[in-house]
């Protein structure tokens, strides 16, 4: 702290606080210290500018690395220190690749420092220039050791074209150190050596597939995790021997005939509106699947009963479809044994039908310990949008006896049932799980539509059921149900 010595003055205004002088008449004056709030704030200020300075080059490179490179780039205008700073990043992000940047990444892989190219993304819109792209792309897999690729081929940013260009031939000739490829609108006709002994992920997406190509490169992918297939309608034939495969996902795939798979240790298999028109679907030793999802929008039901036969070993199953009847073929022999979980999703106004064959279906999983319901679609007393009530289109008159019949649930411990509409032939069907069900301990209705005296009936018919003793009733509806009970519990016995 400075002082300042200074004469006695009586020329004080009044206004001005009284200073009182010390025993030899002088005054001291101390200059008026920096408020501490400010001082925070240019002590915080000063901390941070000298933290990132601070800071390695290692740590700044890996900060760059999340940026697009053309970003990355511009930091070089910073200080002497950040001007070739970001030739060190790991990465090569384009989010639009142009023709006019063609001299922009020439320049780049010239001054490219780093020894590999951990991830390269790459979008080419209708104006990029190909054959540069794909030849320098393909020295970045040569000499770069890349570990991600991402490649996107689209005709603009706001259309989606079916413009499809080829890949070099024996772009992956030297790529073993390549884990996860991902390809959009892509075409694979002669692609020659093929090196993706690493490869954990595998996504292929609106690609167009020439002769064997996929499965050629497929066949060297010997330790593939993830396999992703989604609108690719040239895909006719799938056939490989994937030993580590864990999840196979396929979207969209409609010309697919044949699927012949070797994946002993798949664990998750999803189809997606998928239209069961193969002709042969085998996935052979399997032992460990967890979980199987098939979603049939089509009206082609032909391959479904083999299709169920191999994906019937998971211990989840989740069906979406608008006919149970068409697709599930309760003659043909088939060990559904291994299925703990399954769940129906019927996408359909007329799902009358689909519920009286729900107990004839329970009983081919006799290990069943949990079974869901998903009504979409199904608001048969009320318009979706207006509320109203309105018919539903059934032949269905007598269905009464349809119910009657006893299904051994002796395992199933919950049920959940999803857009319940307290129906009569809803009440009949949850009676009858109630009432075989011996260890039931919960039954859940989700987004219900009704009155609530309707519900406190249903209660009450399900207290009179023979059920277990630990069963337990559970509304979860946050417009049903008035505003200060949104989940209600009853017990059943």
């Amino acid at each position: 702290m400075m002082h300042m010595i200074t004469q006695p003055s009586n020329n004080l205004k009044p206004s001005q606080p009284a200073v009182q002088p010390d025993d030899d008449g002088w005054i001291t004056v101390s200059r008026r210290r920096r408020p501490k709030a400010e001082e925070k704030r240019r002590g915080s200020r000063i901390a941070c500018e000298v933290t990132i300075n601070n800071l390695p080059n290692s740590i700044l490179v890996h900060i760059l690395s999340f940026l697009p490179t053309t970003q990355a780039a511009q930091t070089c205008v910073l200080s002497r220190r950040w001007r070739y700073l970001w030739a060190y990043i790991p990465t090569l992000i384009i989010d639009e690749f142009s023709h006019n940047e063609a001299y922009k990444m020439n320049k780049f892989l010239q001054l490219c420092r780093s020894l590999y190219l951990r991830n390269v993304s790459l979008k080419l819109g209708q104006s990029a220039d190909y054959q540069s792209c794909f030849k320098w792309l393909e020295f970045a897999m040569r000499h770069k050791d890349v570990e991600e690729l991402s490649l996107e081929v689209t005709a603009s940013r706001w259309s989606h074209g079916n413009l499809h260009y080829s890949l070099p031939r024996n772009i992956f000739s030297r790529s073993r150190f390549l884990r996860v490829l991902v390809l959009y609108g892509c075409e694979l006709r002669d692609i020659g050596t093929v090196d993706l002994r690493n490869a954990r992920k595998l996504c292929f997406e609106n690609i167009n597939v020439v002769g064997n190509s996929l499965n050629g490169l497929l066949a060297s992918c010997t330790r593939v995790e993830i396999l992703q297939l989604k609108d690719s309608d040239s895909v006719t034939d799938l056939s490989a021997n994937l030993p580590e495969l864990k999840t196979l996902i396929l979207t969209r795939c409609d010309e697919l005939r044949s699927a012949k798979l070797t994946v002993p240790k798949l664990k998750v298999v999803k189809l997606y509106a998928f239209n069961s028109r193969l002709e042969s679907f085998l996935l052979s030793d399997m032992v460990d699947l967890m979980e199987a999802q098939i979603d049939l929008s089509g009206e082609d039901y032909q391959g479904c009963p083999d299709l169920l036969q191999y994906v019937g070993q998971a211990k989840q199953l989740i069906i979406e479809c608008c006919s149970l009847k068409k697709m599930f073929n309760t003659s043909a022999i088939a060990d559904y044994s291994a299925i703990k979980v399954i769940r129906f999703e019927l996408k359909t106004w007329n799902y009358k039908s689909n519920l009286l064959l729900i107990p004839a279906l329970l009983k081919i999983f006799p290990n069943l310990e949990e079974f869901k319901l998903h009504q979409h679609g199904c608001r048969s007393r009320r318009n979706w949008f207006s509320g109203e009530e309105v018919e539903e289109p059934s032949t269905e008159t007598n269905y009464g006896d349809s119910l009657s019949v006893d299904c051994s649930l002796q395992f199933l411990k919950k049920i959940s049932y999803f857009n319940y509409n307290n129906e009569k032939l809803e009440v009949q069907l949850v009676k009858l799980l109630v009432k075989n069900a011996i260890v039931l301990e919960n039954i859940s209705f989700l987004n219900c539509f009704g009155d609530f005296v309707e519900y406190l009936e249903l209660i009450e018919i399900l207290k009179t059921c023979k059920a277990s003793p630990k069963a337990e009733i559970v509304f979860e509806d946050d417009e049903f149900w008035y505003p200060d009970a949104k989940d209600f519990r009853v017990a059943i016995s």
